[in-house]
């Protein structure tokens, strides 16, 4: 869970060094990250979640 939080940086081109390198080259503005790394987090988030409680049950 700490390593797919960690590598879900997409809501800002400041979040990973990779986002920041093709923002000028890219032509994409500040507001474009969150425009579509909202979406994206949650999707993270959700099937995330699912994931790790189906490969790594609670129960015994």
């Amino acid at each position: 869970a700490v390593a797919v939080g960690a590598g879900s940086d997409f809501l800002t081109p400041i979040g990973h060094q990779c986002n920041t390198l093709v923002m000028g080259p890219g032509g994409y503005r500040f507001a474009d990250y969150p425009r579509l790394g909202v979406p994206l987090s949650l999707l993270v988030l959700v099937l995330g979640t699912f994931l790790i409680a189906w490969v790594w049950p609670l129960t015994p």
